[in-house]
């Protein structure tokens, strides 16, 4: 399903350099739940933001079911990034200004503009603040929020950039259990974190140290 072949990316800031990803090459299957873990710095959440084409390699290609990603058009990578992939963010990304509902909605893609919204804020026990703005949320009810959001359209793939990063334990085990459902649904799971723990989900562990695989 995802070919990562000698992926490359380097940072310039002036006369510096910093590699963020050298040479990374790996494979992911469909359905594979997969956990990308290292020290700050590692390259992790370049390797996830280029796997969800926002973040272009310097060198080497990408393949996503047989179709190069950065050989494509513009309208080829915003239809990826809306149909086939859902983002998780560490700081949500939520707009302020649109409600919870609002805020799912605007990512609904054609195909999920039917789907039962009010079902999924059951099921995430968020239900009586659908009304809400995320000023008024709690951190929990945020990522929450954050991950309808990102499953709302069925995508195929689920990136998440240290999705518990910002949360208590009660709250990261709420979180990881509605991913574990979606990666049980067939959906493939890409789960950046620093914390080893993480690993206990995944059946396949990418651990990066200066943008290399160890």
């Amino acid at each position: 399903m995802i070919e990562i072949n000698n992926i490359t990316k380097v940072y310039k800031k002036g006369t510096d350099k910093f590699t963020a990803l050298g040479n990374v090459s790996f494979k992911i299957g469909k359905g594979d739940y997969v956990s990308i873990t290292g020290p700050s710095g590692a390259g992790k959440s370049t390797l996830l933001y280029t796997l969800g084409g926002l973040i272009r390699p310097d060198s080497g290609e990408i393949m996503i079911n047989g179709v190069s990603l950065y050989d494509q058009n513009s309208r080829y990578l915003d239809r990826y990034r809306k149909r086939d992939v859902g983002f998780m963010f560490q700081q949500f990304h939520l707009m302020p200004y649109l409600t919870v509902l609002d805020n799912i909605r605007f990512n609904c893609s054609e195909k999920s503009r039917n789907k039962n919204i009010n079902d999924l804020l059951e099921k995430c026990s968020i239900m009586a603040v659908r009304n809400k703005y995320p000023s008024e949320l709690s951190v929990g009810e945020k990522q929450r929020t954050a991950f309808i959001r990102a499953i709302i359209s069925d995508p195929e793939i689920l990136l998440a950039d240290e999705p518990t990063g910002n949360l208590d334990p009660e709250n990261s085990f709420v979180l990881m259990t509605l991913i574990e459902e979606f990666h049980k649904k067939g959906g493939t799971v890409i789960l950046v974190s620093h914390n080893p723990d993480a690993t206990k989900y995944s059946n396949l562990n990418i651990s990066l140290e200066k943008g290399k695989i160890i």
